[in-house]
Formats: structure tokens, sequence, C-alpha cells
């Protein structure tokens, strides 16, 4: 999904402007489409299991990344640095990944395609915020 046409790029927008947790959004959406719908008790259990402080370590690296790319353009040890941080942020949102996976274990129907459920899954969530239009590209309805 993340390898679609501009999702990446909308991902990553939503994530710097209205906070999208890219990793959870997505797969609350796959598991949507395949048919597995989330609660609100279940996204509240995700995230007091370990979730939040997974994505917490990834977001802190990913702000650390950010502080040190002025200077990581004009001092080569803080580009360097800069390098080791994305290493190490990259290696973070993996872990927080497999973790999910391990506690969402297989799709149910991974042949199957539930816009409804998946869409429903994403709003849990995002919450009100992002508006909808935002969130469209994301479900397949727009390809901008």
């Amino acid at each position: 999904m993340y390898g679609r046409p501009g999702v990446a790029g909308h991902c990553l927008r939503l994530q710097d402007e209205h906070g999208f947790d890219v990793s959870l959004g997505l797969a609350a959406l796959v598991d949507g489409q395949a048919g597995r719908a989330w609660s609100p008790p279940f996204l509240a259990e995700l995230r007091a299991t370990g979730w939040d402080e997974r994505s917490a370590v990834t977001s802190a690296l990913r702000h650390a990344r950010r502080l040190a790319k002025p200077l990581a353009s004009v001092d080569p040890a803080m580009a360097e640095l800069r390098t080791a941080i994305l290493r190490q942020e990259l290696e973070a949102e993996r872990l927080a990944v497999a973790w999910l996976e391990e506690r969402l274990g297989p799709l149910p129907d991974p042949d199957r395609t539930d816009p409804v459920t998946a869409s429903a899954n994403l709003r849990l969530v995002t919450g009100p915020n992002p508006p909808q239009h935002l969130l469209d590209p994301l479900l397949g309805f727009d390809d901008g």
C-alpha cells in the first residue's frame, strides 16, 4: 500500500500536518481491507500495551534527525550523525511494525477488499482530524 503512487508522500504530509501515525494507520487500513474491524477497546489495548511507546521512540528519532538537517549541510560530522539517526529511526520503525504484526496475526482474508471497514479503521486511528478528503487517497478513492 505504501508503495502505491502518491501514498508515501501523502502519508508524510498527514504525519507532519496532522500527527498521523503512519504505521498504525496503514496497519488499521490493511486490516480493514481484509475484513478485520478495529474497535476503540482494541485500539486502546494496542496503545496501552506498548504501541504508544514504540511510536514515541520513532517520533523522537525523526525529530532529532530533522533538527540535525541544517547542521548536516555544513558540518560533515553532523551529516554522519544524521545518517546514523536515520538508520536508528528506520530500525525503531521496523521493530514497532514487527511488534504490531505479531499482535495482529495473519490477515483474516488477504484477498478481500472491504473499503467500508478500511475507512472505519482508518478514521478510528486518526480521530476526527484530518478531514476525510485528506484520507481518501489512502483509501484509493483518489489518486491525488
